[in-house]
């Protein structure tokens, strides 16, 4: 019965986690891509001179989509010469990295209180612990929804997104200004 109660719990934190991903996303029409994109390479295609083959110099920015391998490298050789651009590639990836963090914390915290549950016994005599299922959600529903919000926000796709308008305009969005560090720069 234990068991089958921790499950629930589990996937209502996760169901409560993605419904606040989503509803910190903004509803956004789709951008058309260019008729005369390559065809995807295979997933396991991230060799620099495979990113290399992808045409840097076009007038369009490709979508995370249509390059083969990592997203990241190729913007980082398209935007070499734009130190504002690298910076903001550099941050959307540091915020990843944080959003990772904090989904890995929040399942050991889970995990935690999924250890400290159950029948004790010390050499004063046995006990029982239980763990409430709003403990499960608090301590661990938190922080992994805060990781999700951060992948959602900060992922590839947005990224494509917000290179498409700093292409048109030349100035980064104010919420990619704010969150900028000197370490991006570098």
């Amino acid at each position: 019965m234990v068991l089958s109660t921790r499950i629930r719990v589990a996937s209502v934190v996760l169901s409560l986690c993605t419904l606040s991903a989503r509803a910190q996303t903004t509803p956004t029409t789709p951008t058309e891509v260019p008729a005369a994109t390559a065809p995807p390479a295979p997933a396991a295609a991230t060799t620099p001179a495979v990113i290399a083959a992808v045409p840097l110099t076009s007038a369009t920015l490709l979508p995370p989509t249509s390059v083969p391998g990592n997203y990241t490298s190729y913007l980082v050789i398209r935007y070499v010469a734009d130190k504002e651009a690298r910076a903001a590639i550099h941050m959307f990836g540091r915020k990843r990295t944080g959003g990772t963090f904090w989904i890995l914390g929040g399942g050991a915290l889970v995990g935690y209180l999924a250890l400290q549950a159950g029948t004790k016994t010390t050499s004063t005599g046995t006990y029982t612990v239980t763990v409430s299922p709003l403990a499960y959600l608090i301590y661990g529903g938190v922080p992994t929804g805060i990781g999700i919000g951060k992948l959602t926000r900060f992922s590839n796709a947005e990224l494509y997104k917000m290179l498409l308008e700093y292409d048109k305009t030349h100035a980064l969005p104010g919420y990619v200004i704010g969150k900028l560090n000197k370490s991006d720069y570098q």
